[in-house]
């Protein structure tokens, strides 16, 4: 094994990995196998010239050198019929084998009639003599003359394929692959010829060696650029490892030549030793060496092989951080659209939402004359089926709705992007041409898809939320509707009364014969059934015209002074009423009208229910009761508790005592409790009931920052 075999040994590591690569991906796929035996023959190629390099004889350097003759007219024929399938096949009749046998007899059979004078040759490469090379000889034989212009007529056939078929494929990946992979070919070929055409003005075959060597090289890096760069096949899960693999192969082969030949000879040279144990050991030290910069290179391989979304992970998780929170969907759509504008350079991008009303995807810019995307149709279908970004040109156009085919011609539409969300199409966006006449590569579009999967889950989300809204909102609606049925008939039925009692009396006091005492007592009880229509009016409107909180800082000790002073004189039986103040509880911000007035109800209920178990209880006196007022505090919120020994509230009816008109009272309105409840809602607080018979307890907790 000698240095100047390191290039093929290099070339022939990666494109018999290539191959390898190409094959498994999908072996069923006439392309892959193809392909895979297209990379596989250049792989023989750099075999051969490894076997020539290394040869000690001169014998099986020339047999070497005839294989690679072989290898040489035969690579043409593989170019073709990789060209058919390559990277659709619109030629149905290939599939047959007679149509291969066909394409490959020519060459064999020219091949054929030049056995055994082979137009190849072995020259030494080095002064010693003990180095091979090979060359052509050009000669006008004529199997030699057909076999150079079947080789340059099967190129032409096959860059004529794959040119004349760019136009008839749909997306821009494959005419890009096609025009790189044809283009790539032509140059290759056309430089293959110039050197061998060139190499009688060599006057070393050292130099000849040099840009051959350089060709070699440039053919491995042609195929692993097509695979890497152009995606002509995406075998994500054997690519980074094999390559990986492939390239630490050649590294450890290149320190061999460089440095462990290098100690080799100078051991021999200088100190007369030679043993294969002690090469084995540089060896073996030398790849434990090694080791500790494979990950490296794996993760500087997968940076390369996906740089594009390293580039966008960034921007795309400072995104995904903001839709994280609900978004209003004018502001949702927004962000996606921004986001899509700027980092795929495109000129305009639009979003159709779906409409469960016209059950279509409609755009979502009101106003716009842009036709909606039928649910039905069969688009929708194959964006369902295939879940990922889809070009615009790999859609069966035929069996698009020709309004809405013509529409995004005009707009030259190039990606469709579903949004979907466990089979469920939620959102279309539609991505129209590049800024600058820039095609999407295929590292573009998995980040697309990858972007429309995450994306579905933030909008359907959204649209979770959205929904919930909409049924709080629907079940508020039917709350406050059955609520102003409650208080119609509440209003109804307090009304109602009075006003019969004063209709009664008013048609007695028409009759002439009512004695005076009569017609006094009459009066009087019109005099008090228009004082109980005015106090039901005067809740009434308490109720429904609780104004805005005005928030201010008082002192609560004047509060409970101004309470108890109106508490005890409307009181009439010396009920006790005492307060407790802790000092966080002194200074209160809230609204010291709305508080005093919903306190004074709380006590009015109290004294009430106080006076109610006197009534009832003969072993109880009203002197007896007891109204306890505390305030206190914490770091967040204020809490405020009325306590009383009446009659308490029978747990049937706690959950009705905040309704309008619920009353137990004889002469209540039942107004009073929804009165508090409503400014305990105005204060942006919170009132809960505790009560068994003896004892009740309102305590009320309001939040210290509004």
């Amino acid at each position: 094994m000698n240095p100047y075999s390191l290039p093929s040994i290099i070339s022939f590591t990666v494109n018999f990995s290539l191959a390898l690569i190409v094959l498994v991906d999908n072996t069923k796929s006439a392309l892959n196998r193809w392909f895979s035996a297209f990379i596989m023959i250049f792989a023989l190629w750099n075999i051969s010239e490894v076997v020539i390099l290394n040869s000690d004889s001169f014998t099986t350097a020339r047999i070497a050198a005839q294989i690679l003759y072989r290898i040489i007219f035969l690579a043409p024929a593989f170019f073709v019929v990789v060209a058919y399938h390559f990277p659709k096949n619109f030629h149905k009749h290939l599939t047959r084998p007679l149509y291969y046998v066909l394409i490959f007899s020519l060459p064999i059979i020219l091949l054929s009639m030049s056995f055994p004078e082979f137009q190849i040759e072995v020259i030494p490469l080095s002064k010693t003599h003990d180095v091979f090379y090979y060359q052509l000889k050009y000669s006008f034989s004529l199997p030699f003359v057909l076999l150079l212009i079947t080789a340059l007529g099967y190129m032409i056939w096959g860059d004529v394929l794959l040119i004349k078929k760019i136009p008839r494929l749909r997306t821009i990946r494959q005419k890009s692959q096609t025009r790189f992979f044809a283009v790539g070919m032509i140059i290759i070929f056309f430089v293959y010829i110039v050197l061998n055409l060139l190499r009688a003005i060599w006057a070393q075959a050292i130099s000849y060696y040099f840009v051959s060597t350089i060709l070699t090289l440039i053919i491995a890096a042609f195929f692993f650029i097509s695979i890497i760069q152009f995606k002509f096949f995406n075998p994500s899960r054997y690519l980074t490892g094999g390559i990986t693999y492939s390239i630490l192969s050649s590294i450890v082969l290149a320190i061999y030549f460089l440095v462990i030949k290098g100690i080799n000879e100078s051991l021999v040279t200088w100190l007369k030793i030679d043993s294969y144990v002690l090469d084995g050991l540089v060896i073996f030290a030398l790849v434990i060496l090694i080791r500790p910069f494979e990950h490296r290179l794996h993760e500087q391989l997968d940076r390369l092989i996906h740089r594009n979304i390293h580039q966008n992970r960034k921007t795309f998780l400072k995104l995904y951080r903001e839709l994280q929170t609900y978004l209003e969907p004018e502001e949702f759509f927004a962000k996606i659209k921004k986001y899509l504008t700027r980092h795929f350079n495109v000129e305009r991008v639009l979003i159709f939402n779906y409409d469960a009303q016209s059950l279509s995807f409609v755009e979502i810019e009101e106003g716009t004359s842009i036709p909606a995307i039928p649910a039905n149709c069969s688009l929708i279908s194959i964006l369902k089926s295939k879940k990922q970004a889809v070009e615009f040109y790999e859609l069966d156009h035929k069996k698009m709705i020709p309004k809405l085919g013509d529409f995004w011609e005009t707009i030259q539409a190039r990606v469709i992007l579903p949004l979907i969300y466990e089979d469920e199409l939620l959102a279309i966006c539609i991505l129209t041409r590049k800024k600058y006449g820039l095609d999407f590569s295929q590292d573009e579009l998995e980040i697309l898809s990858i972007f429309g999967s995450e994306i579905a889950g933030a909008l359907k989300r959204n649209r979770i939320i959205e929904d919930l809204r909409l049924k709080d909102h629907q079940n508020y609606q039917l709350e406050k509707l059955a609520t102003l049925g409650r208080l119609t008939a509440g209003i109804a039925h307090e009304i109602r009364n009075p006003l019969n009692t004063i209709s009664t009396a008013v048609e007695t006091l028409l009759k002439k014969d009512i004695p005076p005492k009569d017609q006094e007592e009459l009066k009087r009880f019109i005099m008090e059934e228009t004082a109980r229509l005015n106090r039901i009016l005067n809740d009434f409107l308490n109720l429904s015209r609780i104004r805005p909180a005005q928030i201010v800082a008082f002192d609560s000790e004047n509060l409970m002074e101004r309470l108890i002073l109106s508490l005890q004189s409307s009181d009439r039986h010396a009920i006790e009423i005492a307060t407790k103040i802790e000092p966080r509880g002194k200074i209160i911000r809230s609204d010291p009208d709305l508080l005093f007035q919903a306190l004074l109800n709380l006590g009015l209920n109290a004294i009430a229910a106080i006076v109610d178990r006197c009534k009832k209880e003969a072993d109880f006196n009203c002197k007896e009761g007891k109204i306890h007022f505390k305030i206190s505090a914490d770091t967040n919120h204020y809490y405020i508790t009325v306590q009383d020994n009446g009659i308490g509230i029978p747990d049937e009816i706690k959950d009705s005592v905040f309704d309008p008109f619920f009353t137990t009272k004889e002469e209540g309105t039942g107004l009073g409790l929804s009165i508090v409840h409503q400014i305990v809602d105005t204060l942006m607080g919170q009132i809960r009931l505790e009560s068994h018979y003896g004892y009740t307890e309102f305590a009320i907790t309001l939040p210290k920052k509004i």
